[in-house]
């Protein structure tokens, strides 16, 4: 961990849990956890944007014959892993999102906790300074 990370940890400590305790607000929810994702990447070749567990270039003249079935069944198999591979980035950015949306929220309820403070300061040196103006000038002539 690092000088900055521990800094914001404890920034974000300070400012979401005790402050917005003190001052009346809703704490943030508990972190999330990452969630399990359903299919998870295997050792393969990476095509463009695809994640294919087959060799990247196959021999175009393959020594057995392959009858329309085998190749149709291949065909199916490659798409599955493509199809696996879209199911398995998107829950990555969805938790990704997730987590940003987290970290906004939580710099949200920062800066609503020092909205709240900097009021409260303003209000008590507006009231001092009026009854201080007032007894000044107007209970000593």
């Amino acid at each position: 961990m690092t000088y900055v990370q521990f800094v914001t940890l404890q920034m974000r400590k300070l400012f979401c849990k005790k402050l917005a305790a003190c001052l009346c607000m809703k704490p943030p929810s508990s972190p999330s956890v990452e969630p399990p994702l359903l299919y998870t990447k295997n050792r393969g070749v990476v095509n463009g944007n695809h994640f294919s567990s087959r060799p990247l270039y196959e021999d175009l003249t393959p020594s057995s014959p392959t009858t329309n079935a085998e190749s149709v069944k291949k065909l199916l198999e490659e798409i599955r892993d493509l199809l696996k591979t879209q199911v398995h980035n998107e829950e990555v950015q969805n938790y990704e999102d997730d987590k940003n949306d987290e970290l906004k929220h939580d710099w949200m309820l920062a800066a609503a906790v020092i909205d709240r403070i900097c009021a409260i300061v303003f209000t008590v040196v507006f009231v001092a300074g009026s009854v201080f103006f007032f007894f000044k000038f107007a209970v000593h002539p």
